[in-house]
């Protein structure tokens, strides 16, 4: 990810951020992570995107249900 797409990614993220409640470092990490994982989506299936995904803790079964994929099929991505 350069630097340009990451300030895409802020300038989504602050709104977002605005409009949750509490502490102001909390939303931000939880707004960067949810704009991050929407990003990621967005990717055509890859292994690294896949991987990139898992450490944005998205869920096997987001990733399956984004790409109308089974897990078997996750899998065989991963173990390529």
């Amino acid at each position: 990810m350069n630097f340009n797409e990451m300030q895409n990614l802020m300038k989504k993220a602050v709104p977002l951020a605005k409009e949750m409640e509490g502490d102001w470092q909390a939303r931000m990490k939880l707004a960067v992570r949810t704009v991050k994982a929407d990003y990621y989506m967005q990717q055509p299936i890859s292994k690294e995107i896949i991987q990139k995904l898992l450490l944005h803790n998205v869920s096997y079964r987001r990733i399956c249900k984004n790409y109308n994929m089974s897990r078997k099929g996750i899998s065989a991505f991963e173990n390529m």
